[in-house]
């Protein structure tokens, strides 16, 4: 048997070997790319920014319903005031004037935290919206996530199959650098 043939069968063995430590290196390193990723991170953020604007949201929903609270007392007050201009207007011809205008100065304010009110309560459901788009992002988010764990699982199962080859492509060469030897 010729000896350039044995150390032919051998440098195309051990260009094999290196090819397949090479594409391990790839595998690894493009997983590692996914696994740290500009969208993981930006789901990371999306997560905070999420929860900070959720916070952010109900602590501003439990100030408004503090507002509404308040605007309702004032309003009953209100209220309460009016009835009393009013029943006080009945009293004499010489108040009656200021009664109509102190009853509608009432009613402007009534009007205005009316007004206020119908505001508070647009807003409420403003931010009821703005925390449904939020909880869609953070879906969003997740889903995203999930897809990246499973581009990451098929990384790592290329890996595992790149692995397994080479070891059988390093098992042939033994055998092979066994059966010239012997």
């Amino acid at each position: 048997m010729d000896p350039a043939v044995p150390r032919a069968t051998l440098k195309v063995l051990g260009l094999c070997a290196a090819l397949l430590v090479l594409v391990a290196a790839v595998t690894v390193a493009v997983a590692v790319m996914v696994w740290r990723s500009e969208a993981v991170g930006k789901l990371r953020g999306c997560r905070e920014r999420a929860a900070n604007e959720s916070r952010e949201l109900g602590n501003r929903l439990e100030e408004l319903e503090r507002e509404r609270e308040r605007l309702e007392r004032d309003e009953d007050a209100l209220r309460r005031e009016l009835a009393r201009a009013r029943g006080d207007s009945r009293r004499g011809n010489a108040s009656l004037v200021s009664c109509r205008e102190r009853a509608a100065r009432l009613e402007a304010n009534v009007t205005a935290l009316g007004d206020a009110l119908v505001a508070l309560r647009r807003e409420r459901a403003e931010l009821a919206g703005d925390k449904a788009a939020l909880q869609e992002e953070v879906a969003r988010g997740a889903e995203q996530a999930r897809g990246l764990r499973r581009r990451l699982q098929e990384a790592l199962e290329q890996q595992r199959e790149l692995r397994e080859r080479r070891e059988r492509c390093e098992a042939r060469h033994r055998d092979l650098e066994n059966s010239l030897k012997g």
